[in-house]
């Protein structure tokens, strides 16, 4: 249900040995609790208290498909290993890798209508680093403002599942930047590096028809470090044949990277392989 804590009632005055008392604290992500209580309270509470409690905490995935890492194969098997990764159920799964730290995690977040190949090169190199590596799956028809609060929610349940983590870098690539962007706003992430790879900051056509509320970016504060690493307009096929760069907004707090047009063997850097370049400078190959 929660942490469970045992402390010792003792009775000084009448000089009575000590009672043991369990407390159990509730994650304030309930929102209806968010408190400590004895046991004795709990079980006064009336009977629809405790099934509320009992259906919240059952409809928690933390890890619910763990992924193989010897299935994220790379060359011919890319784009078979992409759909290895984003056929599974919306949350946060886990990679499964050996001698894994959790101090310190990665979460990956994909696009609008992605078919995973793009993430398996990163994903590989951010377990290699022995920091545990997470893939979030979400449901990309949702609106922007929705799928952050959603990806907020499920990290909050992740930091209360494991206390031992201090520190999260999350990337997510076009659509995904989005989705990572709206947690730069929201409190209570502790420390937490965002990247947003390629990302539309700005409402794009389909954010003005379906998602009147979403405004983007432009000349917000972020709670956090973060980035947006860019591609360059012209050679991003996401972005070449629109009017204007969604990717171009101004945050207070954000670090621009500027990605060139093309690698060093002078093959395209365009918007789905803008992962491979921005994973190799983070670890600085």
């Amino acid at each position: 249900l929660g942490d469970v804590y045992k402390r010792q009632n003792k009775d000084t005055k009448n000089n009575v040995e000590p009672t043991e008392r369990y407390i159990i604290c509730i994650p304030s992500y309930l929102q209806f609790i968010g408190t400590c209580e004895s046991l004795h309270e709990i079980y006064a509470r009336p009977i629809s208290y405790i099934i509320i409690i009992f259906f919240a905490l059952q409809s928690q995935n933390f890890y619910s498909q763990p992924i193989n890492i010897n299935r994220l194969e790379l060359g011919d098997r890319i784009f078979s290993s992409g759909k290895y990764l984003i056929d599974r159920a919306n949350g946060l799964h886990p990679v499964s890798f050996d001698q894994t730290q959790t101090d310190t995690i990665f979460i990956a977040v994909h696009g609008f209508r992605s078919q995973g190949y793009e993430w398996v090169y990163a994903l590989k190199k951010m377990a290699a680093s022995n920091n545990k590596t997470f893939f979030y799956r979400w449901n990309w028809s949702e609106c922007p403002d929705v799928a952050s609060l959603v990806l907020y929610k499920e990290i909050q349940k992740l930091l209360f599942s494991k206390p031992e983590i201090n520190h999260i870098n999350i990337f997510g690539h076009s659509y995904g930047g989005n989705i990572v962007t709206g947690l730069m706003t929201k409190a209570d992430l502790g420390s937490i590096e965002i990247h947003s790879v390629a990302g539309a900051l700005t409402p794009m056509e389909r954010h003005v028809k379906r998602c009147p509320d979403f405004i983007g970016f432009d000349d917000m504060k972020s709670l956090y470090d973060h980035y947006q690493w860019r591609t360059v307009k012209d050679q991003d096929g996401a972005f070449r044949d629109m009017t204007y760069d969604p990717q171009v907004v101004n945050i207070q707090g954000s670090t621009v990277i500027n990605l060139p047009p093309t690698f060093k063997n002078g093959k395209r850097l365009g918007h789905n392989w803008s992962l491979e370049w921005v994973i190799d400078q983070y670890f600085r190959k």
